[in-house]
This record gives structure tokens, sequence and C-alpha cells, in this order.
């Protein structure tokens, strides 16, 4: 019973070792949604914890036999919570977002396309209509929109019809996938790395011009989140402190008696 004891306060450390770790990942995750709780568009990181398979612990019986347990410990699978975030009117012609489902389509200079809730764009040197990081705002048939020089200010229809100067210059690329756990987080946006279908929105989506989609980030909620995961932090570290003292006193235990 001693070694199955001494075995399994071991195995307690690890598991709150992998504890620790997987709150340190949620501590990662809440500072991102709170760095970012003012960008357009901007979705939340959301954290889940689970148990994982670390395999089997082997330890001596009385009888000197080998027995086996099954190890779990805590792990952590990160996601983005989709939910829209709030629209914001700020009437300035080159603010666009998305009532509803769907994304803006962008386009890298290396050619990747990159989805967006961001609107928040404007023109180049080149009169192209651009995101803030310089990629390229497509049109529905994947075109670049090409603004008209000395043409008026823009203004967009609902059903996405982009004028300037009440000439029609291109329909907005608003894209949409039916699973969105396929899209991971890139730099501007969500890239979608297996190629997967992309298509156009449901009926229902609306594009507000002069108005801009607010993060989904409560930085309230966030805040809360992260004095309970320094909580729950120090008080894995006080099981560790406490484990490490009983083994510590079981070895000087046991010393005593060879």
């Amino acid at each position: 019973m001693g070694c199955l004891a001494y075995a399994q306060m071991l195995e307690g450390i690890y598991q709150n070792a992998a504890s620790m770790s997987g709150l340190q990942h949620w501590n990662d995750a809440i500072a991102q949604n709170i760095a970012q709780s003012s960008a357009p568009g901007y979705k939340k990181a959301i954290l889940s914890f689970e148990g994982a398979d670390t395999g089997l612990v082997g330890y001596k019986n009385t009888f000197e036999d080998v027995m086996y347990r099954q190890s779990i410990a805590a792990g952590t699978k990160g996601s983005v919570d989709f939910s829209p975030g709030p629209i914001r009117v700020t009437n300035d012609q080159f603010d666009f977002a998305i009532e509803g489902k769907g994304f803006f389509e962008l386009r890298t200079p290396e050619g990747e396309f990159v989805y967006t809730r961001d609107g928040e764009f404007k023109s180049n040197d080149k009169g192209e209509l651009v995101s803030k990081q310089g990629y390229h705002v497509m049109s529905d048939d994947r075109t670049i929109i090409q603004l008209i020089p000395d043409g008026g200010e823009l203004t967009a229809d609902i059903d996405g019809t982009v004028r300037q100067g009440g000439q029609k210059i291109a329909n907005m690329g608003l894209r949409d996938l039916d699973d969105y756990s396929r899209m991971v987080r890139s730099h501007g946006g969500f890239i979608v790395p297996d190629g997967g279908e992309i298509g156009a929105p449901h009926t229902n989506t609306i594009l507000r011009h002069g108005s801009l989609e607010d993060s989904n980030v409560s930085a309230t909620h966030e805040m809360i989140n992260l004095i309970n995961v320094s909580r729950a932090f120090q008080i894995n570290q006080k099981v560790i402190q406490n484990q490490d003292q009983l083994i510590e006193r079981a070895i000087r235990h046991l010393g005593g008696h060879l």
C-alpha cells in the first residue's frame, strides 16, 4: 500500500501540473481576447478542458507484482466563438458590416484567400479597395474592386451592391462555410487550409454600409475569467506543494527503517 500511495501522489503531481499548463493556455487566450477586444470583427478565442489519456502508470504491490492503471490528465482544446458582435454606425464611406452569416473575402499578395468580419477598409494608392493589412477586397466574382478616380463617395445596398457616385462598381464578395471548425485564425482573418467549399452566404445576410461590427468580446467577462484562472492556478500550485511535502516525509520515514 505504501508503494501504491507513493505512485498515486506522484500521479497527482503530474495531473496538477497538467492542469496548470492548461490554465496557462486559458490565460493566453484571455490575454489575446482582451488585447483584441476593440478590434472590429474580432472573434473571441475560447478554450475547453477535457480529459487526455496519458497512458498506463505502473507500480509494484506487496508481492512485487507490477500493477497498471489508466492515467487521465487535464487537456485543452482551443476554438473560436463565431457569434456576431454589435454593429456600430460610423458613417465612414469605407466601413462595412455584415449582419447575419458570412465573411468578407480578401486576397493576400501571395494569392491566398482570407475571410474576415472586419469591414474597416480603405483605398490604396492605385484606387483599389483594400483591408487595413493591404489585402485586396474581393468582389463576388473574385476580382479586385477598383474605385473610380474622383467618382464620388461610396454607397452600398443591403444585398452587397457597391456603388460610387450612383454608378455600380462591384458586388461585394460575401462568402460562407457550413463548418466553421475548419477555419483557422490567420493574420487579417481566417483561412481554410483544406481548400473547403466557400460559397455565397445565406439569403438573410445583410450588408450595412457606414457601419462596423465590433468584437464579440466582453472585457468585463474576460477580466472575471482572468481572476478565476489566477485562483485556480494558485490552488493547483498549493496542492503540488502539499503533495511534495508528503512525499518528502514519506521518504524520510522509509529511510529511517532501512
